[in-house]
């Protein structure tokens, strides 16, 4: 990181942040914490989880914002994603010397309300500047919102998941050990983590590809949502339905040690209409420590699993299976080049700093 400070001053809004949990929460919370170490960057967020708070959260941040651009107190309005972004075409005649940056996903390009959308790529197209995730976001916004395509910039999140320290990690993981019956050392145990909706092709794994693997072979499914019950039923239709752990939303400490002593993270994707994987952050917080990725080539998952893991021709889960088993064919020599490959990857190409750096660089560009 630059040891100089910027003189840039930041109006960072988004209505996704911790203690609210996602991809686009981890990704408000780390790049303000990272720009703020760069330039003075001063915080609207909305910390609840259900979006009916952005009945009181839109009009009051648009307030606040206005507020700010008549006194001058800002440089850069960074709008976190498309939905905040639609203030943007409101904020248009308080702006005065500020300029409009904005951060695109994919999926709020594709909410199914019509009226929504063209708010938001109303205000999107105020931006000075605009970020895209992945390539596949890109491609979206130039068809959705015909925006020319070097209006946009290409950055990727960073995926830095806490580390535990080693003491805590060692208790944790003995304690899950005892709970529920495994053991990291001589298992065979893959993971899935997320939002369990149906994009994330969970539910339909368990009903279509599970019985293709291995019978010795575990899956820990963590975290809820509309698919639950789906892939509780599912999980009870098995021969061996004990193979399958469905824990529910657990602990970010528990989380991260999961990510370090599972063997595999499974990213069975599918392709949904009007509901993309507009980056693809949990499988590179697996690389991350070291875990590679089986997924489905669907939507940005395509980008996020370039290296670290396979890519599965999508809804062919004889093939997804055929990858999990020749993880386990590999000597244990290779496997570890494997992992250790897996986790170079996502340091050199997903690190917050040069995520943030690259933030920092596109507002200088659109102030000049």
């Amino acid at each position: 990181m630059s040891e100089t400070r910027a003189t840039t001053r930041v109006l960072f809004l988004t209505r996704r942040y911790p203690p609210s949990r996602g991809g686009a929460q981890t990704h408000a919370f780390k790049l303000f914490t990272y720009l703020d170490q760069r330039a003075p960057t001063r915080l609207i967020a909305l910390k609840a989880e259900s979006i009916l708070h952005l009945a009181w959260f839109m009009p009051l941040t648009f307030v606040r914002a206005a507020v700010h651009l008549l006194l001058g107190r800002a440089d850069i309005v960074y709008f976190a994603d498309g939905v905040v972004a639609s203030l943007a075409w409101a904020l248009t005649p308080f702006k005065g010397r500020a300029k409009f940056c904005c951060s695109l996903f994919g999926l709020e390009m594709t909410f199914g309300n019509r009226w929504a959308r063209d708010l938001m790529g109303a205000g999107v197209r105020r931006c000075d500047g605009i970020a895209v995730i992945s390539d596949n976001s890109l491609q979206i916004a130039a068809q959705t919102w015909d925006i020319d395509a070097e209006r946009m910039r290409l950055i990727y999140l960073g995926a830095e998941p806490e580390e535990l320290p080693e003491d805590r990690d060692t208790v944790l993981r003995r304690a899950f050990e005892e709970k529920y019956g495994i053991d990291f050392d001589h298992d065979r145990v893959v993971l899935n983590l997320g939002r369990q909706v149906p994009r994330k092709g969970v539910a339909a794994f368990v009903e279509q590809g599970l019985a293709l693997l291995d019978p010795d072979i575990k899956i820990l499914i963590v975290g809820g949502g509309p698919d639950a019950e789906r892939i509780a039923v599912g999980r009870d239709k098995l021969e061996r339905p004990e193979r399958v752990l469905l824990l529910g939303v657990l602990d970010d400490d528990v989380c991260s040690m999961l990510r370090r002593h599972c063997d595999l993270f499974l990213m069975p994707n599918v392709s949904t209409p009007g509901d993309v994987e507009g980056y693809g952050i949990a499988p590179l917080e697996a690389m991350y420590f070291g875990t590679p990725v089986v997924a489905f080539a669907v939507d940005a998952l395509v980008e996020a699993v370039r290296e670290g893991g396979w890519l599965i021709t999508p809804g062919d889960y004889q093939e997804f299976a055929e990858a999990v088993h020749a993880y386990y064919a590999l000597a244990p020599a290779r496997r570890a080049e494997v992992n250790a490959q897996a986790r170079e990857y996502c340091l050199r190409e997903y690190g917050w700093d040069t995520a943030s750096a690259r933030y920092a660089e596109l507002f200088e560009e659109i102030q000049s």
